[in-house]
This record gives structure tokens, sequence and C-alpha cells, in this order.
């Protein structure tokens, strides 16, 4: 009847192989936006994102972005102290999706993009204000470059971030939930 049961071993090699290719790929899209001044972060958001819903499960935001810090402490001149900011991006996506009913949605296959873009929002907000003021105002490691530009990158990160919700939850997750159907 066209069913298809997959054994526990092969979805369980399925999720490590995909949270191996999003947290390379969170990596990547961190790596541009390093470059960029949070110009890429909508691609950072979607990839993220993308991920995160594609594992679909409480945890999966914290992996992912923990897997991508190792990566990107090697090239960052904060060392093993930009695994925090990627720590506290992961925790607060997964609390914020925990929240708001998006891993329980998921489950269904269903993505409403204003709850993922409002996840998205508040994790990007809280860790960029953990960044500024773990790193800026209380270690002294990063330059402040002053209000004005810090309120610019805050901005251009936080709708970049609710554009990029839109777009997974309306248009990417809809495309690719029909083959990610082995959770």
């Amino acid at each position: 009847s066209g069913v298809v049961v997959i054994s526990y071993r092969s979805r369980l090699a399925v999720k490590v192989t995909l949270l191996a290719v999003f947290s390379v790929l969170t990596f990547l899209s961190a790596l541009l936006n390093k470059f960029t001044l949070q110009g890429g972060q909508i691609f950072f958001s979607i990839i993220y994102s993308t991920g995160v819903l594609t594992l679909g499960s409480f945890g999966s935001g914290t992996l992912i972005a923990f897997i991508a810090g190792l990566m990107y402490m090697f090239q960052s001149t904060l060392g093993y102290f930009s695994l925090a900011s990627f720590a506290v991006r992961g925790v607060t996506t997964d609390l914020m999706f925990l929240l708001l009913g998006v891993y329980k949605d998921s489950k269904q296959y269903r993505y409403s993009w204003i709850k993922i873009a409002i996840g998205l929002v508040v994790s990007s907000f809280l860790t960029g204000l953990f960044q500024y003021f773990f790193f800026v105002v209380f270690m002294k490691m990063l330059i402040d470059f002053g209000r004005f530009i810090v309120s610019i990158i805050f901005l251009v990160a936080l709708i970049s971030n609710g554009v990029g919700g839109f777009i997974t939850g309306k248009i990417v997750m809809p495309r690719i939930s029909s083959i990610i159907r082995f959770r």
C-alpha cells in the first residue's frame, strides 16, 4: 500500500546526518554573517530554522547551534567564548519554539510562519543582548560602535529573522515536509 517502514537505526542515522549537515550550513552562514555585519542574517535564520524544524524536536536548536559554535570558535577572535553566543541562540530558540508550540505543530508537519518568525526574532534579540552586554560592556572584548550603529545592527538582525521565519514557515518547510517524514 506504499507505506515504508523505517527502522529506529535508520531514523537515528538520518537525524544524525541531518544534524551534521545543518550544523555545517549554520556555521557557514554565520561566517557570511560575520563579514556582512548581520547582512547575511537572513540566510542564517533560514538555514538554522530549517534545520531545527527538519529535526523537529526540543533540543534541535541547541544541538545545531552548539555544533556550529564549536566550528566557529576556531576562527573567531573570541575563541571559545564565541561558543556562548551560539549556545544562547540555541537555548532561546528551543525555549521559544517550545513555548509557541512550533515543535508541537511540526510533529504534524504544520508550520505557522508567524510563530516561527516570532521565535527567531526573540531568540535573535536575546542573543544580541547577551553578546552586547557580555562581550562589549562586561568583558570589553569587542569594540562598542556606539548606540546608533549597534541599533542598526540589531534592527537588521531582527528584520532578517522575521523575514527568515516567513520564508522558512511559508515556503521552505511546506515544500520539504513531504520528504522529511522519517520522524
